[in-house]
């Protein structure tokens, strides 16, 4: 039945308002034998990783990166097998170059300077040397989801027709490339609770 399996990217509907580049979903079972006997199973553990476009305008300016990571301590319930994430913090953040005014740094930490030069596309590539600014918290206004690291509702997002359940924010990316599109790339997790 190649009806079921091919299937045309260009049909793909997702519950998100904004330009989605690509989704991947990805789930994994805990599993762990205890005095080599008994096999416990723990929870099923997904993960979502999205990337959009942050503007709608072409970056002129110079190239420049953000990004976050959010500290979320899990716990599992085995009783009820029912798991929580607890939100840690605003997490360690980082800007470095022109990024279009898309994201803030909460609280500043560190500056320092940055290179990042490849010549894998030619030795007429552009590359970048500057102070990256390492923070704690992270604002971000564009699209396709904004957030802001400080308010725990914020970074746990509806689910929008991938996984299971509500989506927990863990990372942040955002790359912008002079005369592209600026990026941002997101990794989420979630609990799969209808594991047969």
């Amino acid at each position: 039945m190649a009806d079921d399996c091919c299937k045309l990217v260009g049909n793909f509907v997702l519950g998100v308002a904004g330009c989605i580049i690509s989704v991947s979903v990805s789930s994994s079972t805990e599993a762990s034998k205890v005095c080599e006997e008994t096999l416990v199973i723990g929870p099923t553990i997904g993960t979502v990783s999205v990337v959009g476009y942050a503007a709608d305008t072409i970056h002129t300016g110079c190239p420049g990166r953000a990004g976050v990571s959010i500290p979320w301590v899990r716990k599992w319930d085995c009783v009820d097998n029912e798991v929580y994430f607890l939100f840690a913090g605003q997490g360690r953040s980082f800007i470095a170059g022109d990024i279009s005014d898309l994201a803030s740094i909460h609280e500043g930490v560190c500056s320092y300077p940055s290179i990042n030069a490849s010549a894998q596309g030619g030795p007429t590539s552009i590359y970048m040397e500057t102070d990256q600014n390492d923070g704690y918290g992270l604002t971000y206004i564009g699209q396709p989801f904004d957030f802001v690291t400080s308010d725990e509702d914020d970074v746990t997002f509806t689910n929008f027709g991938v996984g299971e359940g509500p989506l927990y924010l863990q990372s942040f990316n955002l790359d912008c490339s002079p005369g592209n599109i600026p990026t941002a790339s997101y990794s989420f997790v979630f609990v799969v609770k209808n594991c047969t």
